[in-house]
């Protein structure tokens, strides 16, 4: 009897124990799916405050660097802490989305990285749409669009670019971006003027005399040291505003863009735009009443452009992006 009695406190004790592992297992589950669940959910709001500062940070070089830039897809994927951010570039041409570029932005706890290859441009000579005759050097996008240059007024360059020469060969029915460099340099209140003499070209961006003392100094030692047709200052390094208003742009419209412009280049990650927005800062923003206006983007049909051919204001012209109308 006492046997009888032994064994089934033992199977008491068996099943207890069985009972037990099975309510730890499930404790442990709950204990796990509750830490899912909490941890999923800081890391998702993690991930969004990074992804949102990396995207002002983005976005702020995109306008600083593309004269009618933007970013027009951006699709995020989290990680943990951290995520990959993958976009499309464009530029507003006649009202089109054309696609200039892409990158790839990945962000996190440790920071903003950007890959390099995504940013790559290439750099072949020839200045006509598909033409190898000109001696000028192309800047392309990686949708193959070219990059505009512009040459600043108050410097004495051996050689001026001027597309405008070979218009002929852009193909009818297309719409042109075009960089226009002055003869010199005008103000916020010349708008109106500088669009009626420029009709029927629309002005859409304005470029503005913001370069440090020691870019400054770079290109005047480039003019004087390397070949002619080697100089000029890439649309990225142009500092400028959007202005899809000439007729009535007036220093408050000045005052409002510059505003934008400051505040985007005290985003930017990158160390020239941070090295003139400290500069900038130092010497005093600058007034409507003493800005510097060195050039413009305009758009048009090759119609359009070729009534600008020896129009005394400009000094030199640079296509960009050559498209199809949107309609």
């Amino acid at each position: 009897m006492k046997n009888i009695d032994d064994f089934l406190d033992e199977n008491k004790i068996k099943k207890a124990i069985r009972l037990a592992k099975i309510k730890l297992t499930f404790k442990i589950i709950a204990v796990s799916i509750i830490v899912f669940i909490i941890g999923s959910f800081i890391n998702s709001k993690l991930c969004l405050k990074y992804s949102l500062a990396a995207y002002e940070k983005d976005e702020a070089v995109v306008k600083l660097s593309i004269p009618n830039g933007y970013i027009s897809e951006s699709s995020d994927f989290f990680g943990i802490l951290g995520g990959t951010r993958f976009m499309k570039i464009s530029k507003s041409i006649g009202g089109k989305n054309v696609i200039i570029n892409d990158s790839v932005t990945k962000f996190g706890l440790n920071g903003e990285e950007k890959s390099e290859h995504t940013d790559r441009y290439d750099r072949t000579n020839g200045g006509g749409p598909n033409e190898s005759e000109s001696k000028w050097p192309v800047s392309t996008w990686k949708y193959g669009y070219k990059r505009l240059r512009f040459f600043h007024p108050e410097l004495q360059y051996k050689e001026y670019q001027n597309d405008l020469s070979i218009i002929e060969k852009v193909p009818d029915g297309k719409v042109i971006e075009m960089a226009i460099s002055f003869d010199k340099p005008y103000k916020v209140d010349d708008i109106f003027f500088i669009q009626e003499k420029l009709k029927p070209a629309k002005i859409t961006w304005i470029w503005l005399d913001e370069f440090t003392k020691e870019k400054m100094d770079e290109y005047k030692y480039e003019i004087e040291n390397y070949d002619s047709n080697a100089n000029g200052v890439e649309e990225n390094d142009a500092i400028g505003i959007e202005c899809y208003n000439s007729v009535n742009f007036s220093f408050r419209d000045y005052n409002e863009k510059y505003d934008e412009v400051m505040e985007r280049l005290g985003k930017s990650p990158m160390i020239g735009h941070k090295t003139l927005y400290n500069e900038i800062m130092e010497r005093g923003k600058t007034s409507s009443e003493d800005a510097k206006i060195l050039g413009v983007v305009v758009h048009g049909t090759k119609e359009e452009l070729i009534e600008l051919i020896n129009n005394p204001l400009i000094k030199a012209t640079s296509f960009g992006v050559i498209t199809d109308p949107i309609y």
